[in-house]
């Protein structure tokens, strides 16, 4: 038989109480943030309210000294466009006739144009109206607006500051173009006058002539060392200066050196017994050798004993030097015809050198003497060939008798020419290339001395004038 113990009794629950100590924190905790959230919001406003201000003096200050700072800054742009337009006009004047390309002259015409336009033009300070906008504080506790302020700002000038400063810009750098295009073009120009100043100089110093070479030298000096210092260098008034100088002195010391030649020559003469102010003078003068016509010609003349003078081709020289020396050696006047008879104004200076130097040069090395007398081919010459001319140490000569030979190819007909014009001081044209026209020398010869008439020499003719 099981017994069973008694079950003890469960002991009492006991009821907790309440705790309600959280509240009290909780509202602890939201007065807290109320105190934040109002402080956060009232520092934003402050800070609100200190941008409001500081834009309100900002633009109030804007308002107050806009104008003097537009002015200012007009005046400041105004000054230096007309100081780049002073600075270009110049420039441009003497770039005339200097600086042949438009391109580079017409934009400098355009930018001054514009530039002048810009700083003649009324000036005016536009006024622009410039808002703050209101605030208000969006706190029902604490209402505040702070009101929309106004103001009115002197807003650039028109015509702007940016547009005279790109004006005179454009002035500058359209005057740095046509200044480097002069300082090219002085250059230019200041090379092929050194050339003839050189040469000019090395040839009349070779003559021992009684001349002053002391302004030539100087001047070539001078100008040789403005070109070793490079083109950016060169001031284009200075090698004008400069240019001008070697063109004139060598042309002056040639005219003197020629026209004492000519005296020199004309005095011997006259102590022979030959004066053509008062003999009947007569000159035959032939184009266009030396040629093997011109050999037979020599021994013609050589019979008569009858000077003359011959006009050389220079390509005809150089092919054949031994009949150009067998002229000079017989007494003749040799001369300069150009190197391949051209039309010398058809070409530039530098050809024209070109053609009368390197003839000249070929003469001096077939014969050992300097001609000092060019006719132009067709005598074809105008004022520029004839100073081209002078600077190569050559007097221009053309003729006043034309046979026409070279057309008629008729020793008959050439010769009746030559009796028929003839007069004292005739500078008579022949051809030694064509055999008709020395068939006719001798008997033109005859004809000639008959009529008293005495053959010299072409230096020897005087004008009326003389």
């Amino acid at each position: 038989m099981s017994t069973s113990e008694p079950t003890a009794p469960e002991p009492p629950v006991r009821r907790r109480r309440a705790r309600w100590w959280w509240i009290g924190a909780l509202v602890v905790l939201l007065a807290a943030a109320v105190v934040v959230a109002g402080e956060l919001e009232h520092r934003a406003w402050e800070s609100q309210v200190a941008e409001y201000e500081e834009e309100v003096a900002r633009l109030t200050d804007a308002a107050d000294t806009s104008r003097g700072r537009s002015e200012d800054a007009y005046a400041d742009s105004r000054e230096t466009l007309t100081a780049a337009v002073q600075d270009g006009r110049p420039v441009y004047r003497r770039s005339e006739g200097q600086v042949a390309d438009p391109a580079v002259r017409e934009p400098l015409d355009a930018a001054l144009t514009e530039a002048r336009k810009l700083r003649d033009a009324e000036v005016s300070y536009p006024v622009e109206t410039r808002t703050v906008e209101a605030v208000t504080r969006p706190n029902p506790f604490f209402p505040e607006t702070l009101p929309q302020v106004e103001v009115e700002v002197v807003d650039g000038s028109d015509p702007s500051p940016e547009a005279l400063d790109d004006a005179a810009a454009e002035v500058l750098e359209t005057s740095d173009a046509v200044a480097a295009a002069r300082r090219q073009w002085a250059v230019d120009e200041l090379q092929p006058a050194v050339v003839q100043g050189r040469d000019a100089l090395t040839d009349l110093t070779a003559q021992d002539a009684d001349l002053d070479l002391g302004t030539l030298d100087t001047a070539v000096s001078d100008a040789e060392a403005m070109l070793d210092a490079g083109v950016d260098a060169v001031d284009p008034d200075e090698a004008v200066r400069l240019r001008d100088t070697l063109l004139e002195t060598s042309t002056s010391l040639w005219r003197t050196r020629l026209d004492q030649i000519t005296a020199e020559r004309r005095a011997a003469a006259r102590a022979e017994g030959v004066d053509c102010r008062v003999d009947k003078c007569v000159a035959l003068t032939f184009d266009d050798g030396p040629v093997a016509q011109t050999e037979r010609l020599l021994r013609i003349l050589d019979r008569k004993d009858a000077p003359a003078t011959f006009f050389m081709v220079g390509d005809n020289v150089a092919r054949n030097p031994q009949i150009a020396r067998a002229v000079a050696d017989a007494g003749h006047l040799v001369a300069n015809h150009s190197w391949s008879h051209p039309q010398l104004t058809t070409l530039d200076d530098a050809e024209v050198r070109e053609e009368l130097r390197s003839t000249s040069d070929a003469i001096r090395e077939a014969t050992g003497s300097t001609p000092f007398l060019l006719r132009p081919p067709y005598g074809d010459v105008d004022g520029r060939v004839r100073t081209l001319a002078t600077r190569s140490g050559l007097d221009v000569m053309t003729w006043n008798l034309d046979t026409l030979d070279w057309q008629t190819r008729d020793a008959k007909e050439t010769r009746r020419r030559v009796r028929e014009q003839v007069e004292p001081g005739s500078n008579v044209l022949l051809h030694d290339i064509h055999a008709t026209s020395v068939d006719a020398v001798g008997k033109i010869i005859k004809d000639l001395r008959d009529e008293d008439y005495v053959l010299v020499t072409a230096d020897l003719l005087v004008d009326d004038e003389e």
